[in-house]
């Protein structure tokens, strides 16, 4: 099995996690993000898009602590090049599905602009 990748976060994650409605969301991402690190799930990748700028370089994972058929959080992250195993994982956001939040937490966080 290989060694989970370096794990990373980008300026603006850690408020992103405090801004979770509550301890259960903020465990669920950080669990997601354990999951990834590890190679046991992989999220869907993101494309550039009008509401939510470039994301082409990330994915996303939905994810929701009620079970919901709907899951109302997204955890985007992306893989990025690492100087010693080639390859790590950076935490990019997370937030509701809702208004697009997730999303435009990543493009703020990236210092990217919406198109």
């Amino acid at each position: 099995m290989a060694s989970p990748l370096k794990l990373t976060a980008r300026p603006g994650f850690q408020q992103d996690i405090d801004a979770l409605p509550d301890f259960r969301t903020r465990k669920m991402a950080l669990d997601m993000l354990v999951l990834v690190r590890e190679g046991k799930v992989r999220g869907e990748k993101l494309d550039a898009r009008v509401a939510t700028g470039n994301l082409g370089d990330c994915y996303k994972l939905y994810f929701d602590p009620d079970g919901s058929d709907k899951p109302r959080f997204r955890l985007v992250y992306r893989y990025t090049p690492d100087e010693i195993t080639a390859v790590a994982l950076e935490a990019v956001a997370v937030g509701r599905r809702a208004n697009l939040d997730a999303y435009q937490r990543a493009i703020a966080n990236l210092g990217r602009q919406t198109n």
